[in-house]
């Protein structure tokens, strides 16, 4: 059963390609997390061996400022977190990986940054299908474009991706970003979906909880504010 509802996920292209483009995302996170970190170390430790009068609780203030190919993978991060159907097509994929080339171009000089870069584009342009090791003979003909990953990598990375989402939306609905209907039709979906994939749905359990229970809250407090609708014949 949880085979055959990981496979008709991954017939769906659409939905294959927001796995992949959200894993890319989630890869480069974590190798440029580890390299900024280091280089800002760096340049604070070379501040105070040049300025030692500054201490060493000293703080920078400056304005954070992205280049534009910085900004354009910014904007498709979000639109894969705000996917409402966690959906995207072939073409925002493709565009997704020339977005990525040309940002990683800037760090073209750094090797572990260039490692990360080349697993991102074997993963864009591979197709995935999953690796039953019983059988002696995988799906269909051996092929160079394809990547094997066994049921439980996918499974890694979708509930990776899945929780990342899941953040997202508890973090608008904290900060009430976006309307509360927007917030519980987003949910909705997700319900929806991992509705129909139960090998999802309980790794997922207490995220959901979690995002159900802030949503029910605001409605709570919406419904208390003056001007609130109230049941009819009632004030």
């Amino acid at each position: 059963m949880v085979l055959s509802e990981l496979a008709a996920r991954l017939n769906c292209t659409e939905y294959k390609n927001w796995v992949k483009a959200g894993h890319c995302l989630l890869l480069l996170r974590g190798c440029l997390q580890g390299f900024v970190s280091r280089e800002v170390h760096a340049f604070h430790r070379g501040l105070l061996a040049a300025a030692p009068g500054l201490g060493p609780h000293a703080t920078c203030r400056s304005v954070s400022r992205c280049s534009p190919r910085a900004r354009q993978v910014i904007k498709c991060r979000n639109e894969i977190m705000h996917s409402s159907d966690m959906k995207v097509s072939s073409v925002w994929l493709r565009d997704f990986q020339m977005k990525i080339h040309n940002f990683l171009n800037e760090f073209k000089n750094i090797p572990e940054i260039m490692a990360v870069y080349s697993r991102i584009e074997q993963l864009l342009t591979s197709d995935w299908a999953v690796h039953i090791p019983e059988e002696d003979q995988r799906d269909g003909c051996e092929d160079e474009t394809r990547i094997y990953l066994t049921e439980s990598q996918i499974n890694e990375i979708e509930m990776e991706l899945l929780k990342e989402k899941l953040q997202e939306l508890y973090l608008q609905a904290e900060e009430q970003e976006v309307l509360p209907e927007e917030i519980l039709n987003q949910l909705e979906v997700v319900k929806e979906f991992l509705r129909n994939n139960k090998d999802l749905r309980n790794g997922l359990a207490e995220d959901m909880y979690k995002l159900d229970s802030l949503h029910q809250q605001h409605e709570k407090l919406d419904s208390k504010e003056p001007g609130a609708q109230t049941p009819e014949g009632k004030t």
